[in-house]
């Protein structure tokens, strides 16, 4: 990992209400965190003592209180994040959301917009078939990997 790409992660966790982001690639470990405006990061050799599916478990558990559990597994497929940074599900405020519940789709077909360090990235679908559920909010900040949209 060069430096550069461990500035922009330190950018992204200062511009965003996360209180804390882990991120692994390779061999490489890095747990970001704030703590009275300070940013400390920590290097691991080793990725498998903790995965960067920890902080997602925690978005996903911090979404689930509000809503009742569910007892069955959802069917579908899940389009996740590939990067951290801010949701959105429209092209601008005055537009209409890129995809909507219960609309079909294809593979290819422009889902939502992830900006991260001023750059917007679009977010396609890996799946054609018909959007179940939006799992995110517009303008909502999301980690890496954390689930966005759910497919059947």
């Amino acid at each position: 990992m060069d430096y550069d790409k461990i500035k922009e992660l330190i950018s992204l966790i200062d511009a965003s209400s996360l209180k804390e982001m882990e991120y692994s690639e390779g061999n490489l470990f890095i747990r970001l965190s704030k703590n009275e405006n300070q940013t400390v990061t920590n290097t691991q050799p080793e990725a498998k003592e903790s995965t960067p599916q920890k902080p997602i478990e925690v978005a996903e558990s911090t979404n689930q209180t509000s809503e009742p559990a569910q007892a069955e597994p959802q069917k579908g497929k899940i389009v996740t994040s590939p990067i951290v940074g801010v949701v959105y599900l429209q092209a601008s405020p005055e537009a209409d959301q890129y995809v909507t519940v219960g609309q079909t789709i294809s593979k290819g077909h422009v889902l939502c917009l992830v900006e991260a360090m001023k750059i917007m990235n679009e977010i396609t679908s890996e799946y054609a078939g018909e959007i179940a559920e939006i799992l995110v909010e517009n303008g909502e900040v999301v980690e890496f990997n954390q689930p966005l949209f759910r497919i059947i």
